[in-house]
């Protein structure tokens, strides 16, 4: 395939994915009283926090809501038992005067308890992937700048993974773009995977990877640009596969859906740009023609949107592809190394 042929697939495949409810996935630490509640610095932002339920106590977070905005909060749990995260939301001027037991309100405040409901089903994450119970869901329109505690709890102080989704609008900061790979990793672990299912396809995808190029470059001399670009789409191809056996586990928790198309552009873009990247790798002259480094860039740009390769990845397919000449064809040894 040419660099042109693979620049189209790519950039087809990375317009094709369709707007995702990509929250920014934080931890909360520990917030289990009011007065340490997590602090959501904007309301409207989308927010998922993987939360922990123990002992029965309630979680706490503070969102304070703009005149004209929108409250949107929700309770989910990766669980498949009879555990039901819950909601009690609390702001000065709300009539009810309920709380569950376990359930700190602050003085000044009412409360709207939103008791949470099992349903059948899991629902599918696409972006992710992931499978989890929606049990509670709560939106409430402001005329006036309020502040909001919302408390997340267990009706039958049951313990568990628990988490709460807030706000409605996508949007990620460099950094929080940056950290999502480690993130997703660290949310799979929350779920109750093992390291091995959470990362262990990718590790035997790159350690597999590495092995098949090292027989197909044995006899051929190695430069810095095939080493970058072969680590680059080793990276990418290995998100790949990663991602297509997470794929296969939640689908085998939620049954078919139609997220599992827009997923599909995740696991095809950085396979396809993983697999081209390690063709050039192998073939690489010291000199790399103009066209291949625009390959290049637009394989590390497309896979960036994908989160591939934890974004190092991308991020040696992008520096071939504006390196000079001079500097990726260096070879530091006389024998050759195998990337």
């Amino acid at each position: 395939m040419t660099p042109r042929r693979v620049a189209l697939v790519v950039i087809a495949l990375a317009i094709a994915v369709p707007p995702v409810a990509a929250h920014v996935p934080s931890d909360p630490g520990n917030n289990d009283s009011p007065r340490f509640a997590v602090t959501v610095t904007d309301a409207a932002k989308s927010w998922s926090y993987y939360d922990e339920i123990e002992d029965g106590r309630a979680q706490y977070y503070r969102v304070t809501v703009d005149a004209g905005e929108r409250l949107v909060v929700s309770a989910f749990t990766p669980r498949s038992d009879e555990f039901t995260p819950s909601l009690v939301v609390m702001a000065p001027g709300l009539e009810g005067r309920d709380a569950p037991a376990g359930v700190t309100v602050p003085d000044g405040m009412g409360t709207i308890v939103v008791e949470g409901e099992r349903p059948a089903s899991p629902g599918y994450e696409p972006f992710a992937p992931s499978a989890n119970y929606e049990t509670a869901a709560f939106e409430r329109s402001t005329d006036e700048r309020t502040t909001y505690l919302v408390a997340l709890y267990e009706p039958e102080v049951r313990n568990g993974a628990a988490g709460v989704a807030i706000g409605y609008r996508e949007s990620f900061t460099p950094t929080e773009y940056a950290t999502v790979p480690f993130s997703l990793v660290e949310n799979r672990l929350w779920e109750g995977q093992s390291p091995a299912l959470a990362v262990g396809p990718f590790a035997l995808a790159l350690v597999a990877g590495a092995g098949l190029f090292r027989r197909q470059v044995e006899s051929r001399p190695w430069t810095v640009a095939t080493v970058l670009v072969a680590a680059g789409g080793l990276l990418l191809l290995a998100t790949g596969v990663n991602t297509l056996v997470q794929t296969g586990v939640v689908l085998a928790a939620t049954g078919p859906t139609a997220g599992a198309l827009v997923t599909a552009v995740y696991v095809a873009v950085p396979a396809t740009c993983g697999a081209w990247a390690l063709r050039v790798a192998a073939r690489t002259p010291r000199t790399i023609a103009a066209r291949t480094r625009v390959g290049l860039a637009v394989a590390g740009l497309a896979a960036l949107v994908t989160w591939a390769g934890f974004l190092v990845g991308p991020a040696l397919l992008v520096a071939v592809a504006v390196a000079p000449d001079r500097l990726l064809a260096w070879q530091p040894s006389a024998e050759r190394v195998v990337p």
